[in-house]
């Protein structure tokens, strides 16, 4: 008995996206659905290539189909689309979402976490850009081990591009020591023209770098063209949860939504070996705040994590506010390397649990921004 096409749709309508609550054949995720010989060649066409649960999506779909009497060989192609906002922009057509991503106050990695974002979506296939908003401490090219004048197009710049990110920073345009004194209208100006002067392309994403607070940079960007969310940054310590709160009011007055939060610096990872000590023995650490047992693996090796700036800020605000933690990332020397040496941590430490950290939380915004795109629209009355 040979398999019919009817069958393989039937079988692929008994799979669900967890995010959309809907089968994948009624989303309209199946693009190819082909049955030659005994051979099915399927195509899922997924709404982000950073989906959290795509191999989980692939595999479950092999093994239905492979549960198929007539079924000799199956196989089985995950490609993705981002759809876009709804909303349409005179500014930026060709770039499907922008994202800011911004923080009460300086000081809490939000530059690092963005670059990290970034280059986690570049790696999961999406098309990404960074758009350096924080005029008066541009960091994205030092991160980015970038420098120089961009080329021109034309009347138009080029983006630079590093590990698959496409970025735009006035530090490629001024020399490195000289400050930027700028009054607001001038900050709403650079960032009018890096949105519709710079060739950008298309792009699934453009992350966009603010400066901390809530003042000028932020209302122009909200002002200039439609954001599809923002992700907040911010450490454990109250102080900083108490100004991320002033900017979750900020986004809430000009309709902007919190896609979530990635709480940086949530405690300081701790890790050793014992020479000679057997699997299971046991290691006391002084931590300041705390005496804490931790025991060794069969290497000798042990590792905990030390909350230096406190814990829980950033799921108490989150609660707060009604968004998720997407992110929660541990002080690591390796963090700060790669960040220096323009290599960030996703890149040159890309198996180690902080670039994992980092993946994840590129995964929920992706996650998020989907789930937008699917939403219904409200009826009107």
């Amino acid at each position: 008995m040979s398999v019919t096409k009817e069958q393989v749709l039937a079988q692929l309508s008994t799979i669900n996206d967890p995010d959309l609550n809907r089968d994948i054949v009624s989303l309209g995720f199946i693009t190819k659905a082909a049955v030659c010989d005994g051979v099915v060649d399927v195509v899922i066409n997924l709404t982000t290539p950073a989906c959290p649960v795509k191999d989980q999506l692939k595999q479950e779909a092999i093994d239905k189909l492979s549960a198929l009497e007539g079924a000799e060989k199956v196989n089985v192609e995950m490609t993705a689309e981002v759809k876009g906002t709804q909303e349409k922009r005179e500014i930026s057509p060709d770039i499907k979402h922008i994202v800011a991503v911004s923080s009460g106050k300086g000081g809490v990695g939000k530059s690092t976490v963005t670059v990290n974002l970034a280059c986690a979506l570049a790696k999961a296939g999406a098309k990404v850009g960074i758009l350096d908003c924080d005029v008066y401490g541009p960091d994205i090219p030092m991160m980015l081990g970038m420098a120089g004048q961009p080329d021109q197009e034309g009347q138009k710049l080029l983006p630079k591009e590093r590990h698959g990110v496409k970025t735009m920073s006035i530090g490629y345009l001024l020399d490195e020591e000289k400050p930027v004194i700028w009054r607001g209208p001038m900050v709403h100006k650079l960032i009018e023209q890096f949105l519709g002067d710079v060739v950008w392309g298309e792009l699934d994403y453009l992350l966009v770098d603010m400066p901390p607070g809530t003042g000028d940079a932020q209302l122009s960007l909200a002002q200039i063209v439609p954001l599809s969310g923002a992700v907040l940054v911010t450490t454990p310590q109250a102080v900083s949860t108490f100004d991320v709160g002033k900017a979750v009011s900020m986004f809430k007055q000009v309709k902007v939504e919190i896609l979530g939060i990635v709480e940086n610096m949530a405690g300081y990872s701790v890790s050793g070996q014992v020479d000679g000590a057997a699997e299971g023995a046991q290691v006391q650490l002084d931590l300041g705040d705390r005496t804490e047992t931790v025991t060794t693996d069969a290497e000798g090796r042990f590792e905990t994590i030390a909350h230096v700036f406190g814990q829980g800020g950033a799921e108490r605000l989150a609660q707060r506010h009604n968004f998720p933690v997407i992110g929660s990332v541990p002080l690591n020397p390796s963090v700060r390397v790669g960040g220096d040496a323009g290599d960030p941590v996703v890149i040159s430490h890309p198996d180690s649990h902080l670039a994992r950290a980092f993946t994840e939380a590129a995964g929920k915004v992706a996650q998020r921004l989907a789930i937008r795109e699917h939403a219904s629209l409200p009826i009107l009355q």
